[in-house]
């Protein structure tokens, strides 16, 4: 979080076209896209990593096009 590795601090990145984790989650591979989605519920399963992921104000609207693109039962889903 103090380092912000992924790019999900809008307000010290305003000037930032490209971040880092949309680019995981849209331009990289499958096996890019499935490592980044497990990092990211890894990090979302503490209370710290959930504040520093929800920095970022439309990750969650993502994710969810993500999962919703998803066809049948995926590792992703």
């Amino acid at each position: 979080m103090h380092y912000d590795l992924l790019d999900c601090n809008d307000k010290l990145n305003a000037k930032s076209q490209s971040k880092i984790i949309d680019k995981l989650l849209t331009k990289g591979d499958r096996r890019v896209l499935e490592y980044t989605m497990t990092f990211i519920n890894a990090l979302g399963n503490e209370c710290l990593g959930r504040s520093y992921l929800l920095q970022k104000g439309d990750l969650v609207e993502t994710l969810v096009k993500i999962l919703k693109e998803e066809q049948g039962d995926t590792h992703l889903r």
